[in-house]
This record gives C-alpha cells, structure tokens and sequence, in this order.
C-alpha cells in the first residue's frame, strides 16, 4: 500500500523522515496470520530511542506468523496538513484500523491523551465497551499499567510486567485460534495470571511476570536504524535489570527486581553483533544502576579492548557517585568523551538518608573531580524538589552542593543541574502520600533561582504544571476515564511537550467532572484504603513498603540486599525469581590487523524517498550502510573523533540529484564493481551509487552545479524572474538579515535548465527562493544532473 497522502507534500511539514519508514533492519512481510502494529504514542525521535521498542519488533517479527510494524504519534503539523490520512504504519502504510492487534507501550502517564487521540483519529471506538467485532484489540504493557485503572474503559488487554519473550509466544498462539467474536478473543487473553482484561474480568488479581531467561536470552541482534538522528542514537546494550537499592522514590527499582545481571562474554558477542548489523560507532550500556554491574571493570576492559580500533566508543547512563572509579573515566575516555552525568537527588545529607539515596557530599564532590581530571568538560547533576519531609534548607543545599562542586574544578568545567518535581509512582513507599503542592514547588524554584543566580551554572527546572498531570494519572482512578475522554476531545495532546501543554485547560476540564486537579495530586491514601492498583500484585509486600516510609520520616537507610541480608521485599522465590550476578570471565581478545585506509569519490543518485534526507542524515545514512557492508571508515582524530564522510555541496532537503558526490575514506576496496552491486541491492528506494572511484585530490573549492525543472517550476521560475524577484531573503546563523541575487551566482540559463556557481562562501538555494515568493515547493521538481570543479 501507499501513503495515503501526497509523498512530496511531506516536504510541508518538519522532519518528513518521521513518515517514511523503510530504516535499516525494518521489516517488510508479504505473508502472517496475524497483522500486529506496535504503537509508541509519541513522535518518532522518542518512540526509536526506546530500546525496549525495537526490542520488542525485532522479536515480534522473528517468525512468520506476526507481521510486526510500526506507528509513532504524528507531529501537529502533519496532523493539521495530512488529518486522518497520516495515521497509518510506517512499513505497509495500513490505516491502524485495518489491524488485528495494536500494541502501546506505556512509558509515561503524559502521553495518555496521544494514545486516545490515535484511536480517534483512526476511527477505532475509544471505549472498549463500543468496539466490534472487527476492530483491532488493543494491548499495553510498560511501566504505566502497573496502575491501570485511569485506562481502564479505553484498554482491552493490559500486560503486566516483563513481555519481550512471553508475548510472542501468546500472539503466536492467538493467531491460530480460531475466534469468531470480540468476546472470545478477549476471554483468550484473560486466559494468564499477568493479563488484565477489564471488559471480562473487572476484579481480577493479576501477578506480574518476571523474565527469568533474561541472564541468557532477550537479546536484540539487529536494531533498526532510524531515519535520522534521534534521541538516543546507538547502540544500546542491557546489562543487567533491575535494581536493589532501593531508593524509596524510584518506581522502576521496586516493580522489576530482582536484579538479573548478564555474562561478560555474551554481552561482548552481542555487541559486536549489533554494531556489525546497524553501523553505529557508539555503545551505551543500558541498565538502572550500571555501576553497580559487579564486574563493571572487566567488561569496559574487555569491550574497549574489541571496540576501540574500530572507533566505537562507550558510555554509561546516569552513575551513582560512589560507585565511580578511576577505571570507568579511563575506559569510557578511550574514543570519545561523552557527557557525564551523575543523580544525587537531594542536597541534603538527612534528605539523601530520607530517599534512601546513600550518597555523601564528599561522594559526589570526589566523582566530578574524578570526571574534570579524566578530561571531561562538563557534568550534569539531577536533583529533585518537594519529596516528603523536605524543609527549605533541603532545597539551599542543591544550590549549596553544586557551588561547592564548580569551586572545586576548573572554571570552564560547564555544569548544568536539572531539578524537577518530585511525582508519587505507586508499588513505592511513597503511594500513599500526595504530591507537595502547587504553591509549594513554585516558591522552592524561586528559591533554586535566586541562589542559583550568580553561581555561573546552568539550572533547569521543569514544569510544575506537567509534574502535577503526572501525579493525577499516576496514582488516579476509574474517576479519571471521563476526564481523559473530553481532554481527547478539546485535542489535548502532546502533554509532555511544554510548547503545547496547557494547563489552564486541564484545570477546567477536572472541574467540570467534579475533581480539583490540585486536590488529585495532593491526595493522601491511608494504609487501610483499597488504592486503585490494588489488583495489581508487583511481587512487594505492602508491610515492608509501608516500614519503608517510616524509615523515610526517620531518615533511616536500608542496605542493599545485594551484598547483605534479605530486606524482606517479598519479590524473590529464590528458586526461579531470584537475585543474580555476574562472575569474572577470563576473555581472549582477537585484535585485527591494521587496515590500509584510501580515499574514495562515490558519485550516487539522490531521489524519489532519498530527497527527504538532508545534508546530515544522507551523510549519516551513508555511514551506517557503508558499515553494515563492511566497509570500514577511517576516523579523524580529537576529543570527538567522527568518520571521514564528505559530502560535497550537498542538496538542500526537497530537490533531487543525479550526481551527487560523497568522499570517503575507507579501507582499500579489493573489488569495486562488486561494491557497487553489494551497496545498492541493500540501499533504500531514491538511493544508487552510479560509481567510486580513488579520489585524486581534485579541488572542490568551486564547483558549477547543474539544475533541470520540470515544465510547471521552469514556467513559476521565468515568470518569477521577469517579475524583476531576482532575489530571496535569509536570515542567517547570527540573526541577520542577508539577501541573496541570483545573478551573482548564474552561469547559464535555457528552457528548464539553470547553471549556478557554488563554492565555500554559499550558494543560491533554489528552494528557499520559491518559498520566498510564497510558492507551494511540494508541486515543484527540481534535480541537480550534475556538479564538477569550475575550471
């Protein structure tokens, strides 16, 4: 099928790559029993950095019963240009009614309001209740839907816990049943102790599941690539999961214990194997606490020692400051620096205690000195505002402990503390306490920016607006489902986006169901109460919970039950559902013999989806399927080495060429007919490499570029020009005004066919010329046939 909207209207929206789909390692199935959609309700560039998404993709798509594909939210401007018509997957262009399942992963309560809105726009019935027979069922599953009752009439099939293999297995088994109403269907699923399907069985008590393979299996083998750069864009390798810290704030530590650590020798081979398959050059280690890996220091070693001749640097998410060592600056400063970022929550040595984040001052001091002395330039520090027993003294000593760290390191050491506000998540100690007020938490960020004012740091604060929403959906109830449904209707979307938060309207629309959203937020359960997740069983117990929260207003640690006693959580079974770890591995590293690096000039053809791509993301694309096809990039050298990749004069997004000229320096090519052939029966629709040569070191400094029109541009473009509009105006990087003639760049010009001179100091671009005069650029077609040195 095809987009059911024009292709080259898509050149009126920003980032029009978010809609084509066709990345590396996607998958295109002709042949399925079952038609799934995995559905991420926001934008791509945050849906494709999520590595439980693809992860869950790839295995979907492993047999050949499921045909996996895929839909991210629409961006506002192409749901006011394109309407219903842009809400269609991304592989075959099927309009999401015409699934058999669609799948959301829950990563966040804000993004509630997109999900409905995708049922809206996709003329699904948003109520359960109204669907029939021949309507998708729709699933979720994430962290979300440990509370699912503010989705409780809008969801069909909630799964609680850990999917990624146990769903394919029970999709594969439903696409072989044979239903014949919606009502069998949904009584299937209802079939499993860790599905919740309220439309059957209101009241049932569902029981998590835990992946207990995870140590050996579930790993991702060929990520896909996204079409451009997206949030987090590498490689993402899981170390470990879950987490038995147990700071009393952190939702995620408490639902996915036990802690489950991977082998050193399977997490290298899966490395590899995911960098040979995608062409990233950067891995990330991804667990809750990756410091605490317990052989954190053999498996950087051992990564670096395959991954740093081949470029590929590493980096850690968030590190707990007393788990820094020496080791882990002089490992991840191998290739690259990447950022560094550290979480101490709290200023206070009392309110670290409170939250159970056992981290002293000097702790935290030390690791930044630690990261400025490794050479890395700046450090972001997080903290948060109004947790429980949380004095004003609490809030000064954010501004107080980072003050101390920027006296400590160098002046241009750059830090940047983040501070947002502090949201109660259910299955913590801290579900039965509101959230602090709103008042309260705009009177703490007036005390975080007047003492932060002069310390030469930069301070983030997060919108207080948005940390209120969180709270209600978060622990909120079935009172939620009509108040969710008219914010679907007045198009409250995109609630995580502060450009389009809004939430004076939110305010009215709480009211106007007999809720304050103030009072919501701030809403206290006592331990007696039945809370709204009650039929949820995360494996916790509800006295070590509520021990926990004493411990809280005592300032009173627990110890990690890694390396002490049991803390009597009630997780563990110990016999499947139990604590593991790592053991110390003695790895043989193979080195490679050094490569004999040459420089090559690729002349390609970039049209058809290929124009959709700018200078950065052709430049980008080329990198990874040039890598994928092992052809292996030389570096430059520096703090942040990037592959020698020129693209020359390149095109600006909108117009083809038929000659378009990359330099790149590579290993020598043995065969370079049988490159040509290998790259293009794997590049994408608009892409060809026509040849590669050595480059000769010819001069690129000037060059002629040759356009050809179709008949309509080259009739707008004389008719223009006799106008006497010779000219366009731009605004440049400094914000200035600057005007650009045409004749001061024009070589040549016939019927439908223009010559302009290029070089170092810019050039005349076309496109920004028709969209000056107000032209519709979507109708235009404009190629460069060629571009050579000016002699």
């Amino acid at each position: 099928m095809t987009l059911s909207v024009d292709r080259n209207k898509l050149l009126m929206v920003s980032k029009p790559l978010r809609y084509l789909g066709g990345e590396l390692n996607s998958v295109l199935k002709e042949s399925y029993k079952l038609h799934f959609c995995l559905s991420f309700p926001d934008v791509y560039e945050v849906g494709m950095s999520h590595y439980g998404f693809k992860l869950l993709y790839e295995k979907l798509n492993e047999g050949s019963q499921i045909a996996c594909e895929r839909f991210f939210m629409p961006w506002i401007d192409a749901i006011d240009r394109f309407g219903n018509g842009i809400f269609v997957s991304l592989e075959t262009k099927t309009p999401l009614k015409q699934f058999d399942i669609i799948g959301f992963s829950l990563q966040y309560e804000l993004s509630y309001t997109n999900l409905l809105y995708i049922l809206k726009m996709s003329d699904i019935p948003i109520f359960s209740r109204n669907r029939k027979d021949n309507d998708p069922i729709i699933i979720a599953g994430g962290p979300c839907v440990v509370n699912p009752a503010p989705l409780k009439d809008f969801i069909d099939v909630f799964f609680i816990g850990e999917m990624e293999e146990e769903l394919v297995k029970i999709l594969g088994d439903f696409s072989r049943g044979l239903y014949t109403s919606r009502r069998e269907k949904l009584e299937f699923f209802n079939e499993f102790d860790f599905t919740y399907v309220p439309q059957v069985q209101s009241d049932k008590k569902v029981i998590k599941k835990v992946f207990t393979e995870f140590p050996s299996e579930g790993y991702c083998n060929k990520p896909i690539v996204p079409n451009f750069s997206v949030v987090q864009d590498r490689v993402s390798l899981e170390i470990s999961r879950g987490c038995t810290r147990g700071c009393r704030f952190c939702q995620a530590g408490f639902i996915y214990r036990p802690v489950r650590e991977r082998k050193i020798t399977d997490l290298i081979e899966n490395a590899l194997k995911q960098i040979r398959n995608s062409g990233y050059y950067e891995l990330s280690f991804l667990s809750l606490s990756a410091a605490d890996y317990c052989n954190l220091e053999n498996l950087l070693t051992e990564m670096n020692n395959y991954l740093s001749d081949k470029s590929v640097s590493i980096s850690l998410p968030s590190i707990r400051a007393d788990q820094i060592k020496k080791f882990i600056f002089r490992e991840l400063s191998k290739v690259r620096k990447s950022g560094f970022t550290i979480a101490p929550e709290a200023g206070s040595q009392r309110l670290r205690n409170s939250i159970n984040k056992n981290l002293t001052e000097e702790e935290i001091i030390n690791a930044v000195e630690l990261a400025h002395k490794s050479g890395f330039n700046h450090a972001k520090l997080y903290f948060m505002i109004g947790l429980p027993f949380e004095t004003d003294e609490d809030v000064v000593s954010i501004t107080t402990l980072a003050g101390k760290i920027k006296r400590v390191v160098d002046k241009k050491f750059d830090i940047t503390v983040s501070v947002s506000n502090f949201v109660p998540k259910p299955f913590t100690p801290y579900q039965w306490i509101g959230q602090d007020r709103f008042f309260s938490l705009k009177r703490k960020q007036d005390i975080l920016k007047n003492e932060m004012r002069n310390k030469k740091i930069k301070l983030k604060l997060h919108n207080i607006g948005q940390s209120v929403l969180e709270a209600c959906f978060s622990r909120g109830g079935v009172e939620l489902t009509n108040v969710l449904n008219d914010a679907v209707e007045e198009r409250l979307i995109f609630d995580g986006w502060s450009e389009f938060f809004d939430f004076e309207k939110w305010k009215n629309i709480f009211a106007r169901n007999g809720l304050d959203i103030f009072e919501y937020a701030c809403k206290k359960y006592s331990f007696n109460e039945k809370l709204p997740w009650e039929n949820i069983d995360v494996g916790l117990e509800k006295n070590f919970l509520i021990n926990e929260l004493k411990k809280a207003e005592g300032s009173i640690i627990t110890e990690d039950c890694r390396f002490n006693k049991c803390t009597g959580c009630g997780v563990c079974d110990f016999k499947k559902i139990k604590n593991i770890f790592s053991k110390e591995e003695s790895i043989v590293v193979r080195k490679r013999k050094k490569e004999n690096y040459k420089s090559y000039l690729i002349r390609f053809e970039k049209k058809g989806d290929a124009i959709f791509y700018s200078a950065l993301d052709t430049s980008r694309y080329f990198q990874h399927i040039l890598t994928i096809n092992d052809i292996e990039l030389q570096f430059s050298y520096g703090f942040n080495p990037q592959p020698k990749i020129n693209y020359i004069y390149p095109l600006p997004l909108g117009i083809g060429g038929e000659n378009e000229i990359l330099i790149v320096e590579c290993n020598k090519l043995l065969d370079v007919e049988k490159t040509i052939i290998k790259l293009n029966d794997n590049l994408r629709s608009g892409f060809k490499i026509k040849s590669i040569n050595e480059y000769r070191g010819e001069n690129f400094d000037s060059c002629i570029q040759v356009f050809e029109f179709d008949s309509i541009t080259e009739k707008i473009f004389s008719s223009i020009l006799l106008e006497g509009k010779n000219y366009y105006e731009k605004v440049t990087k400094k914000g200035k005004k600057k005007i650009l003639y045409i004749d001061n760049y024009l070589v040549h010009k016939d019927v439908r066919r223009v010559v302009l001179k290029i070089s170092p100091m810019g050039g005349f671009n076309l496109l920004e010329f028709f969209k000056f005069w107000d032209y519709n650029i979507s109708k235009l077609e404009i190629i460069r046939t060629n571009i050579y040195p000016a002699k």
